[in-house]
Formats: C-alpha cells, sequence, structure tokens
C-alpha cells in the first residue's frame, strides 16, 4: 500500500501546479517493484489503485467545477472517483502486464514495459471518445531538449522515454540485488541495460540541443502580428442576458487596445460571443460593426444554431466585415457539451454547459485569416495530437487554439490544458497561438518556447509576431506510427 500510494503522490507532484518534472523520471518505480513480485490478479489490482489515487490529486478540480455550476457536491465526488477509476484501469492494466514480462531479461524488460504504457495511452486517446488529459509526457513541457522527439514520434515518445528510465532502474536494482544474493560479480546485462537507456536519453538530448540551435526561419517568410484577446468574463455570466451589455463592452474595449498595435490579425477566444452569432441579428451586426471599425482580420468563437442543432464554432471575419469561413468543434467535451449514451443517461445528467447539448461538426479545420491558413482547433480538441496533426497536413501555417477555461475557476487544470499545446507546436513545427477567455493565453514557437504567456483571470490583450510555416514534420507527415508500432510490440509480446 505505501509503495502504490508512494508513485501516486510522486505522479500527481509531476504535474501542475506542482511543476515537479523530474519526479515523473522515478515516479513509476514503486509501482514497478509491486507488479514485479505480485501475481497478475494482484498487480493489476495495485495499478489500479495507484493509477486511480493519482488521477483523483490531479482531477481534483472537477470538484470546484461542479460547485461552481451549482450542482450537489456528492455529485461530483462520485463523478470523480468515477472518472479516476476508469483512468485507473489503463495503470491496473499496464500493472499485469509488467507482471508477466518481469521475468524477460533486463535489457528487454524496460523496452517492452514502455512500449505497453504508450500502447494504453494511444488507446485512452480514443476509446470511449478519448480522455488524454495529462499524458505522462504532459509532465515535460519545461524540458525542451527532451521534447523535441516528439517532432518525430509525436507526444508518445517522450512518455516512451519517462517510462523506459523508470523501468530500467527497476530492472537494474532487481538484477544487483540478485547478484548480491548469489555472490555474482555484477551483471553484463544490467549494464548493457543501463546503457541502452542512458544512450537512448543521450540521443534524443542531442537531437533536441541540435533542434534548438537550428537556425530563424528566413527572412522571406512574412511575419503576422497577431493580437489575442482575453476577456475574463465568469463562465456563469456568459449566458445571462442581463449581462450581454458588460461582456459587449469588454470586447469592444479590448479590440480598440488591440488596433492600437496594428495587429494582421485579431483572435477572439471560444465562444466569446454572448448569444447565437448568426441567428441574432442585433449580436451580428454589433460584431460586424466592430470588426469593419477595426479594419483588421479577426478569428471569433461564437455558437450558432442550424437546422435545430447548436454548434460550438469559429469564424474568420476579414477587415470589411465579411464571414469568411467558419469550423465547427468535432470533438466535443463529454458532459460538458454533450452527454455520451444520451438515450440513456441523458435522463439522469444534464451538460455543465448553460447552452445546453452541442452537435459535432464535419468542417475543414482549416480557416484563412488574412490571407494565412490557420489550423484551428477549439478548447478540448488541443489534447488530441492527431487532430491538430490533421490541420497542419492539410496546409495551416499556424495554429490556433480558441478556448474558455472559465469552467476550472482558479485551479491547476488552466495550467493542465495549456500544457498539451506546447506539444502540438513540437509535433507540427509550428506556432501556436491561444486565446483564452480566462487565461493561460499565449504565443509559443515551432520549439515549444512560450514566448508570450498570460495570467489567469485578467482581461487583457497579448500580442506577439508569429511567422508561417510550411514544411512537414516526420510526425505530421506519418502520424502515430510510433504509437502503433508500440502497440503492435505489446500485443506481440503476450503471445511470445
Amino acid at each position: 500500500m505505501t509503495l502504490a500510494i508512494v508513485s501516486a503522490i510522486l505522479y500527481i507532484l509531476a504535474f501542475p501546479n506542482f511543476n515537479q518534472a523530474w519526479l515523473a523520471w522515478v515516479a513509476l518505480v514503486p509501482l514497478t517493484f509491486i507488479a514485479r513480485r505480485s501475481s497478475r490478479r494482484e498487480a493489476f489490482s495495485w495499478g489500479w489503485l495507484t493509477g486511480t489515487l493519482a488521477y483523483s490529486g490531479i482531477l481534483y478540480w472537477l470538484i470546484t467545477t461542479f460547485q461552481a455550476a451549482h450542482l450537489s457536491i456528492p455529485l461530483a465526488c462520485l463523478c470523480l472517483l468515477l472518472l479516476a477509476g476508469y483512468l485507473g484501469l489503463y495503470w491496473g492494466a499496464w500493472a499485469w502486464f509488467l507482471s508477466r514480462a518481469h521475468s524477460g531479461a533486463p535489457l528487454q524488460f524496460p523496452l517492452i514495459g514502455a512500449a505497453a504504457w504508450v500502447a494504453l495511452e494511444y488507446l485512452r486517446t480514443y476509446l470511449f471518445s478519448g480522455f488524454p488529459w495529462t499524458l505522462l509526457a504532459d509532465s515535460q513541457v519545461k524540458v525542451l531538449s527532451i521534447i523535441q522527439i516528439a517532432s518525430v514520434t509525436g507526444v508518445y515518445g517522450v512518455s516512451f522515454l519517462v517510462v523506459l528510465v523508470n523501468l530500467t532502474i527497476v530492472a537494474v536494482i532487481a538484477s544487483e540485488a540478485k547478484q548480491s544474493v548469489t555472490n555474482h560479480a555484477r551483471s553484463p546485462r544490467s549494464l548493457r541495460s543501463l546503457a541502452m537507456t542512458a544512450g537512448l536519453v543521450l540521443i534524443c538530448y542531442l537531437f533536441g540541443l541540435h533542434r534548438l540551435h537550428q537556425p530563424s526561419a528566413p527572412s522571406s517568410d512574412r511575419p503576422v502580428k497577431v493580437a489575442l484577446l482575453q476577456g475574463s468574463v465568469d463562465q456563469y455570466k456568459k449566458w445571462d442576458k442581463a449581462y450581454v451589455d458588460d461582456i459587449e463592452k469588454t470586447y469592444e474595449n479590448l479590440v480598440n487596445q488591440a488596433v492600437l498595435s496594428k495587429p494582421d490579425m485579431i483572435i477572439w477566444p471560444e465562444t466569446s460571443v454572448p448569444g447565437y452569432l448568426l441567428q441574432d441579428a442585433a449580436l451580428r451586426d454589433w460584431l460586424l460593426n466592430i470588426v469593419r471599425k477595426s479594419q483588421e482580420n479577426h478569428m471569433v468563437g461564437a455558437p450558432i444554431m442550424h437546422n435545430e442543432l447548436a454548434y460550438n464554432s469559429s469564424f474568420s471575419i476579414n477587415h470589411e466585415g465579411r464571414l469568411e469561413g467558419e469550423y465547427a468543434k468535432e470533438h466535443l467535451v463529454p458532459f460538458g457539451e454533450v452527454v455520451p449514451w444520451s438515450p440513456f443517461l441523458g435522463r439522469f445528467i444534464r451538460v455543465l454547459n448553460n447552452l445546453g447539448g452541442f452537435a459535432a461538426g464535419t468542417m475543414p479545420p482549416v480557416l484563412r485569416v488574412g490571407g494565412v491558413p490557420v489550423g484551428v482547433n477549439i478548447c478540448y480538441e488541443a489534447i488530441f495530437p492527431n487532430l491538430v496533426r490533421q490541420s497542419v497536413h492539410q496546409g495551416a501555417q499556424i495554429i490556433a487554439n480558441l478556448t474558455n477555461d472559465g469552467w476550472y475557476m482558479r485551479t491547476a487544470a488552466p495550467y493542465q490544458h495549456w500544457a498539451p499545446n506546447i506539444f502540438r507546436a513540437v509535433e507540427n513545427n509550428r506556432w501556436l497561438v491561444r486565446a483564452d477567455n480566462t487565461g493561460v493565453s499565449g504565443i509559443i514557437d515551432p520549439y515549444g518556447r512560450v514566448m508570450a504567456a498570460s495570467p489567469i483571470y485578467q482581461p487583457l490583450v497579448l500580442t506577439g509576431t508569429v511567422i508561417p510555416r510550411q514544411g512537414l514534420t516526420p510526425y505530421t507527415r506519418l502520424g502515430d506510427v510510433f504509437a502503433w508500432l508500440c502497440s503492435l510490440i505489446s500485443l506481440g509480446s503476450l503471445f511470445a
């Protein structure tokens, strides 16, 4: 029990708001020792318990979110335990896998175990609509020299590397302990395992250093000045008609402030317009009038209705006030925007969104803003690597994330939600801009360097310059080949 709790605590501390990234490299060591000395059933149980505890600590903000929505605290605690328990199943499956593989050679055990972790993270990205929140790699977003490998392997390659180090530590300690009991000299196999892992980490580190020191983009690339609006509008005032005038004045002031910096594009957050844009004539006229007065190109997040279905959309509006493109969010937040299996669950649970449920869009995720192709993703979509990759594969030269973290209040969630954007920039070698209603808004360069970031819950305009890029990284070209390879290795080892 003690080792399981230690693993869970170390995992929690590696993520925001604790941000002790180095702990991720040893967080799984205690759990691995448990799995190696347990039966398969016991290993699964200990793994499930550890994962459940870890995610109960990471996702504690769910209780705050439910409380802010005036829902019952017992229901919030139940939902937290159910979600953490579900995510713990992946840890249980991994520990079960380790209990089968622990008898392998020290050289094989870390490789196979790391591949299994990646396979399970990849499964978690898609199963039951997917929930890849705080993947192990996300803890390393500030370790820029290591995360550059994501341009080849995607985020899963960094998770692989971190787990590999954890398992190598265990394999070497176990091998040395065995040798000391039998009075033999140090095992050459454990030394080879240590050398292999150290060599692989060094290669990734040197690759990262090389990439970070590449020359800047050629001057022929036209810089684009962006202005990101952060309205800091209370989540539960956004759809109250009593506050429409206040919200409109907030964004009018922000646009006027943004225009002073002469930007090429102004980007508004997700659902920043307080109503259904295309159906509310007064609201539409208000917005288009602001755009025309600014004489700038805008990207605006706004809900719309179409054929009696609501969509969480983003619009490209040119400096003349003409709508040039629309993208409707295609991957919706379970229980936040849509109730899964609604014919059954809809009778018991309603969505947290004040507007009610949304429908998933099917539009291409690339909008042209001032002639620049921008890959748009809305809110939660930023945590899905392949979804963002597809927009770049379809020609996006900049990535834009429009989001609203007003759900999370002043918890660790806004920072946990911000972190995956750094990986999306590195994976696709693109500048990424993020406009958030309450923060963190920011600008990230193609190597994951945060060029600007806002504090949360402050109305402001964040400005900066980005450079549209073209070329494709191996990850953008090939997608999740590395994750598939790890999945095949894991499945193959089960039958070997």
